[in-house]
């Protein structure tokens, strides 16, 4: 199951969030607030990382 990790005010903010998560090996998806918004670049996302993960994504971003 995923879970919200970090909020980001747009697409490309979360975009960064996803590669650099992805980078340290932590699997993670961006998913829109509104989710008729998809794409849209200037709406918020919610990243997310599965649940057994969090605590792995936040160590990785610490140390990044």
């Amino acid at each position: 199951m995923w879970t919200h990790f970090r909020l980001a005010p747009n697409l490309v903010v979360a975009q960064a969030w996803l590669e650099l998560i992805q980078d340290q090996g932590v699997p993670c998806q961006i998913w829109p607030l509104d989710m008729t918004k998809r794409g849209v670049v200037f709406t918020p996302y919610q990243v997310v990382v599965p649940n057994d993960r969090v605590h792995v994504a936040g160590l990785s971003v610490q140390h990044a």
